[in-house]
């Protein structure tokens, strides 16, 4: 990629962190760094709310993975509220983690069952074989390894893909005009003209 579909802009490097919200920051790292073995590295507490500065007391804790991106979470205890931590679909919400050998993804499983945390699959995705189990903040977390023919797979698939979509979008739109309405499916979505950003402090 040379940044010619981004006005000159070199393309985005990789994904530094992915962040959610947590029931408890000690109940999320037993998960993350007992369980998965993701190192606590940053636990941040802070008394302020980003940009608008509302006082508000949250813990900002960074578990990192090995290629060095981390995952990260919110315990923001005075608004804490149990409904947020129900199960969430795996359509709706879910991460997903990559090793190498079916060995280890059988590994793995067992390691989770042992712990307390169901966990089941393999499931064969063609492309992925995948085990899934939730976080103690109702996040679906799959572990998954790539199939035998995965680069080929994908090369293939990305020849295609535009098409693809562009017949997806033409066999869909209809019903998802009548569910959500024209208007939330223009290229912005969410109409942030409606946002309030009148507390948020004016920065570069």
């Amino acid at each position: 990629m040379d940044g010619s579909a981004t006005g000159g802009l070199r393309p985005l490097k990789h994904i530094h962190h992915m962040a959610f919200r947590c029931r408890d920051a000690e109940q999320t790292r037993w998960f993350y760094e007992d369980i998965l073995g993701l190192p606590l590295t940053l636990a941040m507490v802070f008394d302020k709310e980003p940009g608008s500065g509302r006082p508000v007391d949250y813990m900002h804790l960074f578990f990192q993975m090995e290629d060095g991106n981390f995952i990260a979470f919110f315990d923001a205890p005075d608004d804490v509220d149990e409904s947020l931590f129900r199960p969430k679909h795996g359509f709706d919400l879910h991460l997903a983690f990559e090793v190498d050998t079916v060995e280890e993804l059988k590994a793995w499983r067992k390691r989770i069952n042992q712990a307390g945390r169901p966990c089941f699959g393999p499931i064969d995705h063609e492309l992925l074989h995948s085990i899934y189990m939730y976080d103690p903040n109702g996040i679906q977390v799959e572990i998954t390894i790539r199939d035998k023919s995965y680069d080929e797979f994908v090369a293939h698939d990305r020849a295609q893909a535009h098409e693809v979509l562009r017949a997806w979008t033409e066999k869909t739109r209809a019903r998802k005009e009548a569910a959500c309405g024209a208007d939330a499916l223009d290229m912005r979505g969410i109409d942030t003209s409606k946002a309030d950003f009148s507390k948020m402090k004016a920065g570069s």
